[in-house]
């Protein structure tokens, strides 16, 4: 009997360890890929170069098999002989992707050239864009001249203060003149933004609401916003009447367990944080942001007024804004495993724990809503005002406070500030 359940387990085991290799071998999988020409109108004869990303951002053009109609494409440049529409399909494990490129023989008559900005931070990059009336992208095979100087490849970025009329020729076609200028990079006073996700159920919690006081006695350029979880049924053994869903932000930091705490929302503070307290100091010195937040705000019957003025000291494409409602000053018990206000390391509880800079309300996508190239350009003012009941979960509307927050393309906070309500804040610009 003894032999016959030994080798059941045996098998057992071989069937568990089967089952996570399918499992690891179906996570290569992508779940979609984006397929790029270099241009989507092109003259017969001349080639067409394709880029495979998939849906996390990873070029994986070298791995993918591209097809024209049913030709098959060598590497990743296609060019036609003939004139009209060619569908192209790339594949990269199961995903696939289409895209149509069209050829012409119609010659052009006239380019245009275009810029990301008309104006940007000495040091920083203008990129180009060269077009022919028949809608072809000929930046490449153009040649752009700013001032003087000839610009290598599709940018151009200046290390003096100035303003430089550009032109651009492609064959015998020269394009009319645009203007852009440089100016002097806008810096402002740096602050540190820590998220902390935490729960009154949480035991080892304490250690980072510790860990943020000595932050707080550092220095007055942090930002902190604690996000409460898991569970609003009183009945729950993780029971915590502040919980906020932040499933969206908890992917995007691949939140392990509690307590976790961020740092300009994508850095860890090492743990155990109270002996860290460097880390986050360190954040708010160094580089100076080249991005500023001011806000104005009111509370009366029932109703916040917020408006959230962002300046860009320098052109911040991709940058989006994040403006959260907190409260403070809120009570309730908080479970305490550690040796952290009072505790003796063992299972207790401290009664009566204020809790502060509670998240309550997202006044934007917790992931942030994006800046357009424009709004975002250098030297720019952007004012984004709300207009909204106080959350039904706060309190108290006398405890509230505003957080507001730029963080760029790669999801790190860039710079933040806080408010309470009825100030009148200007930007903090570093002369």
């Amino acid at each position: 009997m003894k032999i016959l359940k030994i080798l059941f387990l045996s098998f057992l085991f071989i069937g568990i360890n089967a089952c996570s290799s399918d499992e690891d071998e179906d996570s290569t999988a992508v779940a979609s890929i984006t397929l790029t020409p270099s241009t989507t109108t092109q003259m017969i004869g001349e080639p067409v170069t394709f880029v495979v990303t998939t849906d996390t951002g990873e070029n994986v053009t070298a791995g993918s098999a591209l097809s024209a109609g049913n030709t098959s494409i060598t590497g990743a440049t296609f060019t036609s002989q003939t004139t009209g529409p060619v569908v192209v399909t790339a594949t990269y494990l199961g995903a696939t992707a289409t895209t149509t490129v069209t050829f012409t023989d119609i010659p052009p008559t006239s380019i245009t050239l275009t810029a990301s900005a008309n104006a940007q931070a000495i040091n920083e990059s203008i990129i180009f864009k060269v077009v022919t009336n028949t809608g072809i992208d000929v930046t490449s095979t153009s040649v752009i001249t700013a001032g003087s100087s000839t610009v290598n490849g599709d940018r151009f970025t200046s290390t003096t203060v100035g303003t430089f009329d550009v032109s651009a020729t492609y064959g015998n076609l020269t394009s009319e003149n645009i203007t852009i200028t440089f100016g002097q990079p806008i810096s402002f006073t740096k602050r540190v933004l820590i998220e902390d996700y935490t729960g009154t159920w949480c035991g080892w919690c304490p250690r980072v609401s510790y860990g943020i006081e000595l932050v707080q006695n550092a220095t007055d350029k942090a930002v902190v916003v604690a996000i409460h979880r898991v569970s609003t049924n009183p009945t729950s053994g993780a029971y915590d009447p502040y919980s906020y869903n932040a499933n969206s932000l908890e992917s995007l930091i691949n939140l392990q367990g509690y307590p976790t705490a961020k740092l300009n929302r994508l850095t860890t503070w090492n743990s155990p944080e109270p002996n860290n307290i460097n880390q986050v100091v360190g954040l708010t010195n160094g580089e100076t942001p080249k991005v500023g937040i001011s806000m104005t705000s009111s509370v009366s019957n029932g109703t916040i007024n917020l408006a959230v003025n962002t300046k860009f000291g320098k052109g911040l494409n991709g940058s989006k804004l994040v403006v959260y409602v907190l409260e403070n000053g809120l009570v309730h018990n908080q479970v305490n495993y550690t040796t952290y206000y009072g505790g003796t390391g063992g299972n207790s509880v401290i009664p009566n724990f204020v809790h502060d800079h509670v998240l309550r309300a997202s006044l934007t996508n917790l992931l942030g809503d994006a800046f357009s190239n424009e709004e975002s350009a250098y030297n720019n003012v952007v004012t984004k005002s709300f207009n909204v009941s106080v959350p039904a979960t706060v309190s108290n509307p006398n405890n509230l406070e505003f957080v507001a927050f730029v963080i760029g393309a790669d999801n790190k906070a860039i710079n933040v500030r806080k408010s309470a309500p009825g100030e009148n804040q200007t930007f903090e610009i570093i002369e």
